[in-house]
């Protein structure tokens, strides 16, 4: 529980559903950035690519000043023009839809698994077209997914991992499935740069165009600034520290679900979980679920926030698990600065409301 003081009250504020972890050592890193009084792309950005780059075994890294940029470029990149199609599961986050629309493309959704947040290869079949330039693939909530299974269609793969960067799958670092592998550093994120995106690929194409960027002066601007990348390299030295705290969260949640009616999506042997979120499916009302939780000052979500295919305003019918996933999926709080009274309270009320 946190309080402030405001005119010798005492005022009780409920806790954030999620929360960046900054500590005294990305102040630092910050303020010796600042102190160089260079804030232009430079050596912290060089940094910050050369740790991702490791992070992700890829050997081409760039990092944008906004996740539009970086998604721009990897249309850019797979020739992408006015009007194509691409595919993208419907249980996808709402921000990838405005990108598309940005960049002039045409989103397609695909209707998701029961089981997982993985379209199945038939679905994609079914929707591909001439005018189908790629497949656009989140890994999310910190549950990886094996993308092999999608090879078969010899279509490049965009893979998205902001929500699982550092979890792996049958022994596979997430990123290793895509042609190119893009990451949001926003608030939501596991690392955060205050704003920003990446775009990797074992691709030579993107280190030339990165180049051209870096020495045009009017274009450099779309690359990320020394000052968002210094706060860059301190998170991600801390990303490993800051996944072990989640998942010692998780150990209590995961108790709790076991103990309720609520279930665990994605949830296969051969998957290391990251929790970048962390959701449950339960037949209990979201609003039920809102006003029970707000008795604890705890703020929940639902995991799907508004599936694509209705954001398009396409009918419910044809994507029947993506709309039962948004029903039914609820996101808790899940971060290192929650106090154990917090997470007990959490854990509470999985157990008895769901």
């Amino acid at each position: 529980m946190i309080f402030h003081f405001v005119d010798d009250r005492i005022v009780k504020a409920m806790i954030r559903f999620n929360k960046p972890t900054i500590g005294k050592k990305d102040l630092e890193s910050v303020l010796y950035c600042m102190i160089e009084d260079n804030l232009a792309p430079g050596q912290y950005l060089k940094t910050f690519t050369s740790m991702l780059s490791a992070t992700f075994g890829i050997p081409h890294v760039a990092a944008f000043s906004s996740y539009f940029h970086a998604l721009e470029t990897a249309f850019h990149l797979i020739g992408g023009s006015q009007g194509d199609e691409v595919l993208i599961p419907s249980s996808a986050r709402p921000v990838i839809v405005r990108c598309l629309l940005r960049c002039g493309l045409t989103p397609v959704p695909v209707d998701i698994t029961s089981d997982s947040f993985l379209p199945p290869v038939g679905e994609i079949k079914r929707k591909m077209s001439s005018r189908t330039r790629c497949l656009f693939i989140p890994q999310m909530f910190g549950i990886p997914s094996d993308l092999s299974i999608y090879r078969e269609l010899d279509l490049p793969i965009i893979e998205d991992v902001d929500g699982s960067i550092g979890s792996r799958v049958n022994g596979e670092r997430i990123g290793s499935f895509g042609d190119y592998i893009t990451m949001n550093f926003n608030d939501d994120s596991l690392i955060t740069t205050g704003s920003g995106g990446m775009l990797a690929s074992r691709d030579r194409q993107l280190k030339q165009f990165v180049d051209i960027l870096r020495n045009d002066q009017e274009d450099s601007v779309v690359l990320m600034s020394d000052l968002n990348a210094s706060l860059g390299v301190s998170q991600l030295g801390r990303l490993e520290k800051n996944i072990e705290s989640r998942k010692r969260i998780s150990g209590y949640y995961d108790d709790a679900v076991f103990a309720s009616g609520g279930a665990l999506v994605g949830r296969d042997e051969g998957k290391e979980f990251v929790f970048s979120s962390y959701v449950v499916a339960t037949r209990t009302a979201f609003k039920e679920c809102v006003q029970f939780f707000k008795k604890f000052d705890i703020p929940i979500r639902r995991g799907i926030e508004k599936p694509i295919h209705a954001i398009l305003g396409l009918s419910a019918r044809d994507y029947r698990n993506s709309e039962q996933m948004h029903h039914s999926l609820i996101a808790f709080p899940i971060y290192p600065a929650l106090s154990q009274k917090d997470i007990e309270n959490i854990v509470k009320g999985i157990k008895a409301i769901l």
